[in-house]
Parts: structure tokens; C-alpha cells; sequence
């Protein structure tokens, strides 16, 4: 044991001995190494001041260098493996030479553009993200009563049948702050057998702003791409949103990038129209997200320094809104039953389930991915596609999808092309299908009584079309203003039907603001499929329009003459038109509409060949939130309860007057924009004199298709008074004087002709007042009066 506690004895001796001879050595190295001495220097670039000081060491033989935090804010480009506590010499920068003034505490660099970051500018300036209010509890019913009494059929000489019914269209919300339940339906007399119920869609929505996804679950139309066919389905989806975010870019729009050697004025002209200034300093820039216009444009960017001379450069550009910026991503995948014959039967499922995925990647500013596939019913079908900018000619489309089902295997093709060539914009589309190609708008299709949904391929069997292919032209002629389009569509359908389609249309603008038209249109294979559209249309004064023309189709041919004032969405107005055919279409109609704060009002009388009839309707929206009922025009997204806490204050959203607060002091107010910011102001002269607000303006961004309750702060105002405050020779106080309220640590000013608005008043008051070159006091009364503001005076001070 005594050995053991020996060997110990002597290991932590030597232990001792290595650790002290490391602190000696270390503390010699230290003293032969030189001290650094730090410095704060005003920075200059290739003689221009750079507006900064940054802090440099000394590192011996007039070495200089600089921790890689200050060199990159700076706008070095100093690799981002270096710590930004690490310091870098400005030697080791290739191309780099510098001069220190000792005397001027400066450092002046001469540095190539290379080597410096570009100050990157966004010409969109800064969106920010707007925060999204979630709903208040509460309902909605937006509704739309038509009903009509039919007259004597004079072609087949049937007598007035009178009352031919009345329809509802009806559009059902229930709001919480977690999403929104929303049902349309059809109530009363409809085309399905007299029903009186007619489900249409039915579902629940929930927004995610911060993910930019919305979840819906109910009945939906799946999502897709140009070349897949969406269809109705009841289940759930989920999909990319980018509207939440009304500042965010999703399409690549045209950068200029440049370098000044002094500081300069930066002008961006696209297609010879400004839209962006911008100051820069010297060095390299880039200025991103250039405002421009869909398709080719060539964008001119003009420096300009201080002594007034330029450099322009030349840039062409191509955007479409088809491409997606680089790392976004846009999707939408769903699943459940598709629905059949929608707006013939009430909630009407197959006993099949399906599912589709669609996504669409942006690569590149030039390239843009798309994938989708679905399934359901032994179908399975899936594709992928490109959007690509061809060299900045033009958006090129491609995609190629397979399917295999029932009936057996097949294959489709999809290739699109627009471009703009000088004034003239052409679009080709074309779209092949082969063998047995099926998706799920043809499987889901059959047996309905109605056809499929597919936007953009017009209508459709229920099978694939065998090929659909397009051409657009359209170009103006600019000599005298006038615009002309051609389009051609060869449809060929899954039977071998075929038809060959050309229609041309031109219009040219006239004196005095009015406009001539005409549209020609026929089926190159023959039938009945050609007609003329043709007419002026002369505006006139407080909106009014006239429209006169000729038609040809099948029928004949009739003249027409029209004149129409529409309905605007304020409060009180009147709209009207009144129609007249003749000739081979004999129709004649007149309808009157006025808008009300809480509804809007139609009635109409109507001619044909097949005898009259007279309509009318109704069209408004019933709300409740925060506990109370509201009458209102209909709300096509969302809207706001906003409550001035007085009766009969005018209600403004963007400036456009919306009406009068109810006795409660509140009123609806409508079609608000969802995501987005809606301005709402109140008019202060309508608030009572003794109200105080803090502001009479809000804005707010509701959730979509949501309500929101928006709450003015009024309160009655302390007890005040004006008080005019004259000295002892009979003269006003002078302006600019400043008193205080005994009691109080709130000062007021005197005003012109001695006026003074005092605040917190009592019975009895005694003020002080400090005039130029003296003080003085005086004591009055004040007793309220209601809603006027009480005046008091002359008091005199002295």
C-alpha cells in the first residue's frame, strides 16, 4: 500500500512539471509574437467613399486585414467556409491594392468588380408578408330569388300559363376561426322534376397562411395541368395557395445587372416605358424583379452619374406566368368519390374511389417541371411535362402521359408553343391521344346525364379526344389603331367526328371613344356552323353605352340595337338596358336594377318568338356576427362587421363610400379581398363633438371567404371647453402661449384670438399662463352641455 501511495506522489509531481514548463513556453511564444493593433478606418473604394468604417489590424510590414464579418458587409466576396471572426487579409485578395492614411485614419482600396458582391435591389421594393386575421364566429347566407310569369306563346298560340315559379340560389357559411363550412343549393322549382332541393356543393375549408396550403373536405374540383382534365370529386384536398401571399413572385420577371464608377441614377425602361429609378453607389448592382409585361419585351437600362453623362444597355426578356421562380413548388393532391350528374341530383357519388397528384417545380428561371398522375376504377394514369423560355423567343410546352385501364393501354401527347414576333402574338397548341387512352374524366363520365368538366379543351364526350389541335393569331395594325385574331381548332373526337373551326375577329377604334367590331366564324367541313357578328358600340355620357349591329347565323339574319347604363356598386344606384332584335331573332327585352344598402333589386320584361314573360329578382346577403343579424349586398369573398359605437357614421372601403352605421353603430360591409389588405375608414364628422378616436382608419386582411369584426375605438371625450383668454388691457392672450390646468401635468397652447382647448375640466377651475415676458392666472366655471362643445370667455388673465 505504501508503494502504491509513493508511484502516486511522483506521477503528480511530474504531471506538474509538464503543465508548468507548457505555460512557460507558451507565454515565451506569446512574447515573441507581435501585438496586433486594431484600427477603425473610413473605407473608400477605387476613390469613391464607401459610407463605411470598419475595423482592419495591423499585421506588420503594412500588411492590413479585416475580420471576414466586416469584408463581407463590405461587399467583399470572401468565401463562406471563413468564420466571420476570422481574420482576412486584404493581400490576399487577387488584384487588390490599398494605401493607409494614417493621418486621415483612412484606408483607400482599388478592387476590380469581380471581386465586390452586387448590391442587390428588388423593384418590387419590399412586400413584407401581410398577416392574415382569422374569422370571427359567425354565418352567412348569400341568396338570389328569381322568379318569372310567362305570357301568351304567340308561335304555337298557347294562352298566358302566368306564375311559372320561383328559384333560390343559395349560398350557405358557417365561420370559425378554424375554417368554413359553405353550401350551394338550388331551393324551389328547377329543372329536375319540380324538386325542391337541389344539392350542389358542399364543404369545409380550412387557409393555412403560413404554409400557403389549403385543406378542403367536401366536394372540390381536383387540380391539374394544361394537359389533364380535372373533375369533380367529394373527399379531400390539399393544394398550394400562393394568393395567401399577394407580394410574393412566383413568375421569373427580367433582371438588369450594371456597375457604376461614381454614384449614379439607374432608370429601367421596358418597351420604352419607365418603371423603375433607382440611386446607386459605385460598384457592381443587380436589380431584380423588373415590372413588365406578359410575353417579349426588351428592357433599357440608363445610368446616369452626377455630371449628367449616360450609358445604356439593351436587354430582351420573355416572361409567362406558365413558369415558376426557382425552388417554388405548386401542388395539389386529392382523393374520394367523383361526383355524377352534379346540379341534376342531390349529392350524387360513384361507389368508386380515385385520387390525383399534380406538381409543378420551377428549376430554373427558364424551366419550369410538371407531373401528374391519378388513378381509380383499375385506371392508372400518369405523365410529366416541361415549360421551358426558348431563348427568349417564346414558352415552349411538352408533356406525354400513359394510362392503362378496362379497355387496355394507351399514350397522349402535349406540346404547346406562344411567342410574340414585333407587334404579333401567336399561340399553337396541339394534343394527341392514342390507342386506348383513358383518364379519369372518362371513366367517372360514363352513365352521367351530363358531360365532363375539362377548362380550356371546350366541351368534350366522355372519351379523350382523339386530337385537339390550335392555332391563335392575333396582331394589331398600328397605322389606324385597329386590332385583328384569327383562331383554327381541327377536333377530332374519340368516334372520328371532325370538326374544323376558323373564326377571325377585328376591331377598330372610332371617333369620340366608340368602337366597330366584327366577328366571323365557320366550320371549314360545312353545316350550319357559320355566322356573322357585327356592330358599334358609341359611349356616352354618365356611363350610358350604345350598341347597334347585325347578326347572321342559321336562323337569318337580324339587326339589333341596344343601350345600357350598368349597375355600379354604391349605394342608391340605378342601372338599365333595353334590347331590341329583329329579323331572322326577334328578341326584345327591358330590365331595370337598382342597388340598395342591403340588396339588389331586378325586374325585367321579355319578347321572343315564343311569346313574353316578366322576371324579377332578388339578390343580397344575410350575416351574423358577434351575436347580431345584417342585411347586406351579396358577399362574394369575404366581409367585416365594423362597429363606430354610433349611429349614422358613413362607412368607407377603399374610399368607396359602403353606407350608414344601424342604431347600434354598426354596419357590414362587403366583398372585402381575402389575404389582402382592405382599407376601412370612418368619417369622423359624423362622431359626436365631445368623441375621441384614436384613428379612423383600419386595415385588415380576412381569411378567405370569412368574416371579420373591425372596432373603431370611440370614446366620449373628458370634459373640455374652449376657453378665450384675453389680459388685463383687453387684448388676446398671444398665440403660442403655453398654460397649464391646475392639478394637472398636461400643458395646452393658446391658439389664435386667445382660443385655448382645455381638457379634464371640473366645476372650478384655475389656470395658469406663461405669456412673453410674464405669467398670469385666472379662475372660471364650466358646466357640460350635452354634444356641443361649450365656448367660455373672454376670462381675463392677470
Amino acid at each position: 500500500m505504501r508503494a502504491h501511495y509513493q508511484k502516486f506522489r511522483t506521477d503528480v509531481f511530474a504531471l506538474a512539471c509538464v503543465i508548468l514548463f507548457a505555460l512557460q513556453v507558451s507565454a515565451a511564444a506569446n512574447e515573441a509574437l507581435p501585438q496586433l493593433v486594431e484600427y477603425q478606418l473610413d473605407v473608400s473604394f477605387n476613390g469613391q467613399p464607401a459610407g463605411r468604417i470598419a475595423r482592419f489590424a495591423d499585421l506588420g510590414d503594412g500588411r492590413f486585414a479585416s475580420p471576414a464579418s466586416e469584408l463581407r458587409e463590405l461587399g467583399l466576396k470572401v468565401p463562406a467556409a471563413v468564420p466571420d471572426d476570422e481574420l482576412v487579409p486584404l493581400d490576399g485578395f487577387a488584384s487588390v491594392s490599398y494605401v493607409y492614411d494614417e493621418a486621415k485614419q483612412t484606408i483607400a482600396i482599388e478592387i476590380s468588380d469581380d471581386l465586390r458582391e452586387p448590391v442587390a435591389f428588388n423593384a418590387r421594393g419590399e412586400q413584407g408578408i401581410v398577416r392574415t386575421k382569422p374569422s370571427d364566429y359567425g354565418a352567412l347566407l348569400n341568396y338570389s330569388v328569381f322568379g318569372a310569369v310567362a305570357g301568351e306563346d304567340v308561335v304555337r298560340g298557347i294562352p298566358s300559363s302566368g306564375f311559372s315559379g320561383v328559384n333560390a340560389l343559395i349560398d350557405g357559411r358557417i365561420l370559425t376561426p378554424h375554417g368554413v363550412f359553405n353550401q350551394t343549393a338550388i331551393v324551389g322549382t328547377t329543372l329536375a322534376n319540380q324538386s325542391d332541393f337541389l344539392s350542389l356543393d358542399s364543404s369545409y375549408t380550412f387557409s393555412d397562411p403560413e404554409n400557403l396550403v389549403t385543406w378542403t373536405g367536401g366536394d372540390f374540383i381536383s387540380g391539374g395541368v394544361g394537359w389533364s382534365r380535372p373533375i369533380r370529386i367529394g373527399g379531400l384536398q390539399a393544394r398550394r395557395s400562393f394568393n395567401m401571399r399577394p407580394g410574393l413572385v412566383t413568375t421569373p420577371l427580367p433582371a438588369v445587372s450594371g456597375s457604376a464608377a461614381v454614384p449614379s441614377t439607374v432608370d429601367v425602361f421596358v418597351n420604352g416605358v419607365k418603371s423603375y429609378s433607382q440611386k446607386v453607389g459605385t460598384g457592381p448592382y443587380h436589380i431584380d424583379n423588373i415590372p413588365s409585361i406578359t410575353g417579349a419585351g426588351v428592357a433599357q437600362v440608363v445610368t446616369t452619374d452626377a455630371a449628367g453623362r449616360e450609358t445604356v444597355q439593351s436587354l430582351s426578356f420573355y416572361t409567362s406566368p406558365q413558369l415558376l421562380l426557382p425552388g417554388l413548388f405548386d401542388f395539389s393532391v386529392e382523393a374520394g368519390a367523383p361526383r355524377s350528374d352534379f346540379g341534376i341530383k342531390s349529392f350524387g357519388y360513384d361507389e368508386t374511389l380515385v385520387a390525383s397528384a399534380t406538381l409543378r417545380a420551377g428549376m430554373s428561371d427558364w424551366l419550369t417541371l410538371e407531373a401528374h398522375a391519378e388513378g381509380g376504377d383499375q385506371l392508372w394514369n400518369a405523365g410529366g411535362g416541361v415549360v421551358a423560355r426558348a431563348l427568349d423567343l417564346g414558352i415552349v410546352s411538352l408533356a406525354a402521359s400513359a394510362s392503362t385501364s378496362k379497355k387496355g393501354e394507351g399514350i397522349q401527347l402535349y406540346g404547346s408553343f406562344e411567342t410574340k414576333i414585333g407587334p404579333a402574338h401567336l399561340n399553337l397548341r396541339s394534343q394527341h391521344s392514342f390507342e386506348n387512352y383513358e383518364d379519369l374524366a372518362s371513366i367517372t363520365s360514363k352513365g352521367n346525364r351530363l358531360a365532363g368538366f375539362s377548362p380550356g379543351l371546350g366541351t368534350f364526350g366522355f372519351e379523350p379526344p382523339r386530337s385537339v389541335d390550335a392555332a391563335t393569331l392575333s396582331f394589331p395594325i398600328e397605322f389606324d389603331g385597329s386590332n385583328v385574331s384569327a383562331t383554327f381548332v381541327r377536333y377530332e373526337q374519340d368516334k372520328g367526328d371532325v370538326s374544323n373551326l376558323l373564326s377571325v375577329t377585328y376591331s377598330r377604334p372610332l371617333i369620340a371613344n366608340a368602337t366597330m367590331y366584327a366577328t366571323g366564324f365557320t366550320d371549314l367541313n360545312g353545316g350550319d356552323g357559320t355566322g356573322l357578328y357585327a356592330g358599334v358600340n358609341v359611349p356616352l355620357d354618365d356611363a350610358i353605352s350604345l350598341s347597334a349591329g347585325v347578326n347572321t347565323n342559321s336562323v337569318g339574319v337580324s339587326g339589333f340595337v341596344e343601350a345600357a347604363k350598368p349597375l355600379s356598386q354604391e349605394p342608391g344606384s340605378w342601372g338599365w338596358r333595353i334590347r331590341d332584335y329583329e329579323g331572322g331573332d326577334t328578341d326584345r327585352a327591358a330590365v331595370l336594377n337598382h342597388r340598395t344598402t342591403i340588396a339588389r333589386l331586378e325586374a325585367g320584361v321579355h319578347q321572343d318568338r315564343s311569346g313574353y314573360r316578366g322576371t324579377a329578382e332578388v339578390e343580397g346577403a344575410i350575416a351574423v356576427l358577434g351575436g347580431a343579424p345584417y342585411l347586406s349586398n351579396r358577399v362574394y369573398d369575404s366581409f367585416a362587421v365594423v362597429d363606430a359605437h354610433n349611429p349614422g357614421v358613413k362607412v368607407q372601403r377603399e374610399n368607396t363610400l359602403v353606407g350608414e352605421t344601424n342604431e347600434d353603430g354598426k354596419i357590414l360591409v362587403p366583398n372585402l379581398s381575402s389575404f389582402q389588405k382592405n382599407k376601412i375608414s370612418i368619417d369622423p364628422m359624423d362622431l359626436p363633438l365631445n368623441a375621441e378616436i384614436e384613428s379612423t382608419v383600419d386595415y385588415v386582411a380576412p381569411s378567405f371567404r370569412s368574416g371579420v369584426y373591425v372596432e373603431f375605438n370611440v370614446k366620449k371625450a373628458v370634459p373640455s371647453a374652449i376657453v378665450i383668454l384675453q389680459t388685463a388691457d383687453g387684448k388676446f392672450v398671444a398665440a403660442g402661449s403655453e398654460g397649464r390646468l391646475e392639478g394637472s401635468e398636461e400643458p395646452f397652447v393658446v391658439g389664435y384670438d386667445g382660443q385655448a382647448f382645455i381638457r379634464d375640466l371640473a366645476a372650478v377651475n384655475t389656470i395658469h399662463i406663461s405669456t412673453p415676458g410674464q405669467e398670469c392666472s385666472t379662475q372660471f366655471t364650466f358646466a357640460p352641455s350635452g354634444d356641443v362643445q361649450p365656448v367660455i370667455g373672454p376670462e381675463i388673465c392677470q
